[in-house]
């Protein structure tokens, strides 16, 4: 599965060949670690009542979509990983 997240304007998530989304009408975002693959995130961006699934690569990229969308909704906040992720048994 090709993962690759590009924002464009600080605002548009773009997800190659498949679609783009307004984290400004983002309500809330939710996520998981992957089970199956280490390091990588499951993440759901809700909109009312649908939502945007996305894989981030890696805690990184995670933290840079929840820090822009903070700022878009007038916060702006910074996580490290383990107030984002937790402890992981393979930390």
């Amino acid at each position: 599965m090709v993962k690759h997240m590009d924002i464009k304007a600080d605002r548009f998530l773009v997800k190659d060949n498949s679609y783009i989304v307004d984290l400004f009408t983002v309500d809330f975002i939710t996520f998981k670690e992957n089970e199956k693959e280490y390091g990588t995130y499951w993440v759901k961006l809700h909109i009312g009542t649908k939502e945007v699934r996305y894989i981030c690569k890696d805690a990184s990229e995670l933290n840079e979509v929840i820090e822009i969308w903070c700022k878009l909704h007038g916060e702006e906040i910074n996580f490290d990983k383990q107030e984002l992720v937790g402890e992981t048994k393979w930390d």
